[in-house]
This record gives C-alpha cells, structure tokens and sequence, in this order.
C-alpha cells in the first residue's frame, strides 16, 4: 500500500481555531483539503524562536521518522513566509492534561493511570531504542485519538543523541519543564541521558494520581 503524501504548501490547507500555544510556536486545528481530513498544524515563527535552524529541522526530521503507535509523528513540514509549518494528526481527544482539568481534578483511577502509563512506556521506550530523549514528558504531552489510542506528543524540546557530534551520549542544554525535570538536568554539571526521561515519567504517573505535580502549585 502506498504511503499517504501530504501536501506541502499553506494553500492546501484551512486553518482553523488555536488549541496550543508556546513562546514561539501555536497549534491549530486545520483542514487538508486534497484529503478532507482534519490534522494538527503547528505554526513556528523563525522571528521569535531562539533555536538555530539546524536543531529546528532536526525536531523535524525526528517527527517525519517516527513510526509507533504510542509517538505523536509528523506527516510533513514546510516553510511559508516566516513560519514553519508542522503537520501533524489531529489528536481529538486533547491531552491527559486537559482531560485532568475538566473532569478529573484529583486525579484519575489507578486502572486508568497504569493503561496510560504502559502506554506511555512503549513510546519512551522505543525513543530512546532509536536514539532520541523527549525531555519533557508530563500529562500536557500525552495525547488522547479520537479512538482512544494514547500517543507522546510535542517534540518541542527533544533530542536526538545517536548525532555524529555528540559521541558521549550525554546532553546539557537545560530543556524542559522545571517540576518534572530530573536533577541532573538542572543542575547541569555532568550532562544526562535517557534516564531522564524515567524520572519526569515518574513524577507524570503522580500528576496523574493527585491531579497536579508535586510542588507545581509553587513559584517555580
């Protein structure tokens, strides 16, 4: 079967109302007309993004590569103007977050957390099989399909650590969000690798017990 292409270019698609927002980068809900289906577009102003385009198009190439069920991949990216865009499937059922926030305030039933949770792992683990450590895994980053299925999502802030440059195996870029940061990553004195990820998934299994992070109701 052939692979589904999507297309590159803004006019092929209908943009529709905001449901993410970062420092330099906006989800949108859209329409790709060619297939009438509704997807995701995450618009990235170059202008306001402190990256540097090489670490932007590596986010990128990690999301087009990506192939398991539990990973938020990427259909296809373009540059129009300014912006990049990011096409990627719409997730209808939002975030573990949202989910959170609107119904569930102390938290969800234990038979719940652990499904979210295996599923959670099986996407960890096969990131970092490939090579790539998310950095910020937390309840705003697991994504709910319309049909139930449970994907990581937002590769803002991840990294790849199988690039020729980076032979150790170790990063120290401060990347992340601070309540679910392992200590290694802010103290940044010896670098860190996958386990990090381990140690934000453990904090993300408490938000999902009691609603919230620890200590995230404090000034960070």
């Amino acid at each position: 079967m052939e692979k589904k292409k999507y297309p590159n270019g803004p006019e092929f698609y209908v943009v529709y109302e905001e449901i993410g927002q970062g420092v330099s980068a906006s989800v949108h809900r859209a329409l790709c007309i060619p297939f009438d289906e509704i997807v995701a577009i995450k618009i990235l102003d170059f202008e306001r993004n402190n990256s540097d385009l090489s670490n932007i198009s590596r986010e990128v190439q990690i999301m087009i590569s990506i192939d398991h069920p539990n990973v938020l991949k990427s259909h296809c990216s373009f540059v129009s103007d300014h912006n990049l865009w990011v096409v990627m499937p719409f997730m209808a059922g939002g975030s573990c977050l949202h989910i959170l926030k609107a119904a569930y305030p102390d938290g969800f039933e234990e038979v719940v957390i652990a499904t979210i949770l295996r599923e959670v792992l099986k996407g960890l683990e096969y990131l970092h099989h490939h090579g790539h450590i998310h950095r910020d895994v937390k309840a705003g980053n697991i994504l709910i399909a319309s049909h139930g299925a449970i994907k990581v999502g937002d590769f803002g802030v991840s990294a790849c650590l199988f690039d020729s440059g980076d032979r150790q195996r170790m990063r120290n870029t401060f990347v992340g969000t601070p309540c679910w940061m392992a200590p290694e990553v802010m103290e940044q004195l010896h670098g860190y690798d996958f386990k990090a990820d381990i140690w934000s998934f453990g904090i993300t299994a408490l938000e999902l017990a009691h609603g919230h992070a620890p200590f995230s109701k404090y000034p960070q």
